[in-house]
């Protein structure tokens, strides 16, 4: 009896549960339909005003090329700008239909080859287009304004190119009526004119922008709101199906599926170091005590395992470590010098960039090696090594790859000139003395240093090494006959 009242209890929440999701679920759809129509809504008013100033612009475009065309033909007396002048006026009246590709760079394309006359068609004239497309009053009386004006301004424009216009005549034109011609087309009262069309129209645009932007406010004001409320039914119903899920996940089947998948890894020897932890009082959570109890035996064992696995992965690294560095000065081997050399060589070819290669020769290294001994010479290997690493940059890399030879790669170095600076700088660097600890004393060493440029010397690593290798040669070569000649 006790159980009965949770039970109803639970049912009844379930219930209300279901009510409200259907509830929100019909205030979803009926926000989303409301968002579907108004955006539909809003596409149409978008076409309709798009349609509009297309018609507008079509005005405009046409009054200026005709113009264009009437003042080429009187500069030119080409007679195609005349029969560009007459295709324009027919396309305008609706008795030629607009070639493909018409837009506002299609003469300036069409003048540069020949054209193929348009076709004609029986289209409506721009008036007629005018006219239905349902223009305010206001503006369809500034539209049919604009047109007149238009239509007499091309009364003066064939005026000036019949002035011009010697076909036919058997007398030559006279220097007059080409300036007439000129004044008529770009005098004070044709651009007067010219601004008397352009004003109208304008103005209409301005009209046409402001009544959309004044029909789309209040609109996207509700669309807006409709979405938001679309938005929070959607949380709404998306959180309380978390929330019912988490509290049939709590109640029964969490504890269940939690028990039964524990009792199995514990079956199997697995772990996945987490707990069942569920802190109840009942058969559950005694139960779950238990499988925790076995998993923290489990991780101890794991633990160690974990460690053994670890000194191993240390030991491989160490393994890596010195397969691709000098034991001696813990630098890039030769190796591991080449294997960066693609790279950097991959690089520079994809972001058109240049390398350099520093191939350096310790010139007093045996005499000290010979004399002072093997640690000697280690030592002043060392300092060498970390006076090269310490002055160059980040991006560079020093190896080395013989007893006293190292290699030095300066990726993104366009210049031989730039790679003289860093060969003049390690130049100073090596030439200050090195201390030796184990004699208490200290000794001086130089080296040959030789120069590679990509891709100005070479385009793969094998002749950049041969290049830098030769030069170093040379500047040895150098160094003993300056020798020779100072002493």
């Amino acid at each position: 009896m006790s159980g009965k009242p949770s039970t109803m209890l639970f049912r009844t929440k379930l219930a209300l549960n279901l009510v409200a999701q259907i509830v929100l679920v019909l205030v979803t759809t009926a926000a989303v339909g409301y968002l579907v129509a108004g955006y539909r809504s809003v596409m149409e008013q978008g076409r309709h005003f798009l349609e509009r100033d297309h018609l507008v612009a079509q005005l405009q475009r046409s009054s200026d090329e005709l113009t264009r065309m009437a003042r080429l033909f009187v500069v030119s007396r080409d007679p195609q700008f005349a029969d560009h002048y007459r295709e324009v006026a027919r396309m305008r009246e609706g008795l030629q239909a607009e070639p493909e590709g018409y837009d506002e760079v299609y003469w300036d394309l069409a003048l540069d080859q020949p054209r193929a006359a348009g076709r004609p068609a029986a289209a409506r004239s721009l008036q007629e287009r005018l006219l239905e497309a349902g223009f305010d009053p206001d503006d369809y009386a500034r539209l049919a304004e604009a047109l007149r004006r238009s239509e007499a301004l091309m009364k003066t424009e064939q005026q000036a190119m019949g002035r011009v216009d010697t076909r036919g005549s058997s007398h030559p034109l006279a220097e007059e009526d080409w300036k007439e011609a000129l004044e008529m087309l770009h005098g004070p009262a044709y651009r007067h004119a010219k601004a008397e069309i352009m004003g109208p129209l304008r103005a209409v645009r301005q009209s046409l922008k402001a009544g959309h932007e004044a029909w789309m406010q209040p609109l996207q004001d509700n669309l807006r709101f409709t979405a938001w409320l679309a938005i929070v039914c959607l949380v709404l119903t998306a959180a309380n199906a978390v929330f019912m899920a988490l509290r049939y996940d709590r109640s029964v089947r969490r504890p269940v599926e939690l028990l039964r998948h524990w009792a199995k890894q514990v079956r199997k020897g697995q772990q996945q170091g987490q707990r069942v932890s569920l802190g109840h009082s009942s058969e559950f959570g005694e139960l779950s005590q238990a499988i925790d109890e076995m998993a923290e035996s489990v991780e101890r064992s794991l633990d160690e395992l974990k460690e053994e696995v670890a000194r191993r992965a240390r030991a491989e690294q160490v393994v890596r470590h010195l397969a691709n560095h000098d034991a001696l000065t813990g630098l890039p081997s030769l190796r591991l010098l080449h294997d960066r050399l693609d790279r950097a060589l991959a690089q520079a070819q994809r972001k058109n960039q240049g390398l350099a290669l520093i191939f350096v020769d310790l010139n007093d290294f045996k005499p000290i090696n010979d004399r002072y001994g093997h640690e000697a010479g280690d030592q002043v290997l060392k300092v060498v090594a970390q006076r090269l690493a310490a002055s160059l940059r980040e991006a560079d890399t020093v190896g080395r790859i013989g007893g006293d030879e190292f290699l030095v790669l300066l990726p993104d170095v366009d210049s031989l000139a730039q790679a003289q600076q860093v060969k003049a700088k390690l130049v100073g660097l090596l030439e200050q003395p090195i201390f030796i600890s184990v004699h208490n004393l200290a000794v001086r060493v130089s080296a040959a240093m030789g120069i590679a440029v990509y891709p100005a010397m070479a385009n793969d690593a094998q002749g950049l090494m041969r290049i830098a290798d030769q030069d170093m040669y040379r500047d040895k070569a150098e160094q003993k006959a300056q020798a020779t000649r100072t002493g």
